[in-house]
């Protein structure tokens, strides 16, 4: 379904973010290195990328949405498959019906790859485990084992998976201690634990700690958890208001999340009589932390104060996995009218979809520049040249083929209030120094950088400014972005 509108352009500047990183891992000679920390703190968003690459998918748009369309349809089918366990074949295949036509028809913005897109996999696989688990499906060590590092590793593809991730740990543990599965308990923590201890003694043996925490951590926890990025105060973040607003008005997935949450307050309610009916086929234990899943992947969405459309993403799977357990203790009458109300919503979310999808791409004026940049930039480098783009304009390095000169390929974090900002100066002039990027763009002007208007150009960082001073010159404007060309001889 989703083929024939897939179209080899940026939806969305992090698609950007994550292609950017590919081409530094293929450029680059050390590969780990470069996975590690030019991924934006994120390396198991761009792994599939990369593997992709290995197999002889370009560094495009267009791929990078394929690959996330085979997550999705991964992760439809583990849906599917754990759905069964407890709601029967039939509800399960009308709850992924309703998703799989969504995703077919699924709007640009959605539909650009993101780290959304590995996270939710990896969550869903997760989630199969604890439900496998709790209708003994396994008991092995190395099942345990293979389910740690996957909770363990789901910060490395998104920070905001972290609550999601102890949630279903912690669901695990409860289990296996309900059994007295002491053995498993063992496996499940020290594989949970492998994964940042790996990293750690990585970092340590390059005598590099401080910047794993730095990056990995610190970073995601101002941005989470201050006003550093977004100026929304915290306990607006989670207003009644906001969460109306953003959640629901949106022609992308309005009518579609609108559904699903009107869905899953009528059943519960529907249902309060019926809880009698729970019994060891529909263990109590999955309504509770079906509910608490549901409530942390909203915490996860609205948490960083920034209404970015692709976060959304998050609600679907636990509020479909939601539908299905109170459906499966409904009654016929309350099942029959509960998927006639789904099946319509989603009819109807697939018709807006397609209305939109049948459009052509707005025209950005944005576009004239960045061909004359890219030209520029394809014409004074080589291959495997790198380049530093100071501002917020990630596709220019995907669409020249240019790897990031600097770990970062986008430069705004400098205009941040933040006590790392000294370690990201000492990153980026090390990175300098080591990869000597050919061309330095000063891009960060208002309307063409993302956030333009807001963020400094490197001029305004002392430092920056002075190094672009000593080892670059001024080579050419381009209405307004400079570009600048390494000194040859100049250390």
């Amino acid at each position: 379904m989703r083929v024939p509108y897939v179209r080899d352009v940026e939806y969305d500047i992090d698609t950007s973010t994550w292609l950017s990183a590919v081409i530094a891992v293929d450029r680059y000679p050390d590969k780990i290195w470069t996975l590690l920390n030019y991924t934006d703190a994120r390396p198991l968003t761009v792994f599939p990328l990369v593997a992709g690459s290995w197999l002889g998918m370009p560094a495009s748009y267009a791929g990078a949405e394929i690959i996330g369309l085979l997550l999705w349809l991964a992760t439809v089918v583990l849906l599917y498959q754990f759905c069964r366990l407890f709601a029967g074949s039939a509800i399960s295949l009308i709850i992924v019906w309703g998703l799989c036509i969504f995703l077919g028809t699924i709007s640009p913005i959605f539909a650009a790859y993101n780290s959304e897109h590995v996270s939710i996999f990896m969550i869903t696989a997760a989630i199969s485990g604890l439900f496998l688990y709790v209708y003994r499906r396994w008991n092995s060590g190395l099942i345990a084992s293979a389910l740690g590092i996957l909770l363990g590793s789901l910060v490395y593809a998104k920070f905001q998976n972290a609550p999601m991730g102890l949630l279903i740990g912690f669901f695990l543990l409860w289990a296996m201690a309900g059994r007295k599965d002491w053995k498993n308990i063992a496996f499940l923590i020290a594989g949970s634990l492998l994964p940042t201890a790996l990293l750690n003694v990585y970092y340590a043996s390059m005598g590099k700690l401080e910047v794993f925490w730095n990056n990995y951590f610190w970073n995601y926890f101002y941005y989470s958890f201050t006003t550093q990025f977004s100026p929304m105060p915290i306990a607006e973040r989670f207003s009644i208001g906001r969460i109306l607003r953003f959640l629901f008005y949106a022609t992308s997935s309005g009518v579609y999340l609108l559904t699903l949450c009107s869905l899953a307050a009528a059943l519960a309610l529907a249902n309060i009589r019926q809880w009698k009916r729970i019994s060891p086929e529909k263990p109590p234990i999955l309504f509770v932390f079906t509910f608490l899943l549901l409530i942390l992947s909203v915490y996860a969405v609205l948490q960083a104060g920034n209404d970015f459309e692709h976060y959304k993403l998050f609600l679907f799977i636990p509020l479909l996995l939601f539908i299905g357990l109170t459906l499966s203790v409904s009654t016929p009458f309350v099942r029959k009218y509960a998927v006639a109300f789904l099946m319509t919503g989603c009819v109807l979310q697939t018709g807006i979809n397609l209305k939109y999808l049948s459009k052509d791409l707005p025209y950005d004026k944005r576009t004239t520049l960045d061909h004359k940049i890219v030209n520029h930039i394809v014409q004074n480098t080589g291959t495997n040249d790198p380049v530093v783009v100071w501002g917020w304009r990630d596709g220019l390095l995907v669409n020249a083929g240019r790897a990031m000169g600097y770990r970062d390929v986008h430069a705004f974090h400098f205009s941040l209030k933040s006590p790392l900002v000294p370690f990201w100066t000492k990153d980026f002039l090390d990175d300098m120094e080591q990869n000597k990027p050919k061309l330095f763009i000063e891009a960060m002007i208002r309307d063409y950088s993302e956030r333009g208007h807001l963020f400094l150009p490197h001029d305004q960082v002392p430092v920056i400014r002075e190094y672009v001073r000593q080892h670059y010159r001024l080579v050419d404007q381009m209405d307004g972005v400079r570009i600048f060309r390494r000194i040859e001889g100049v250390e």
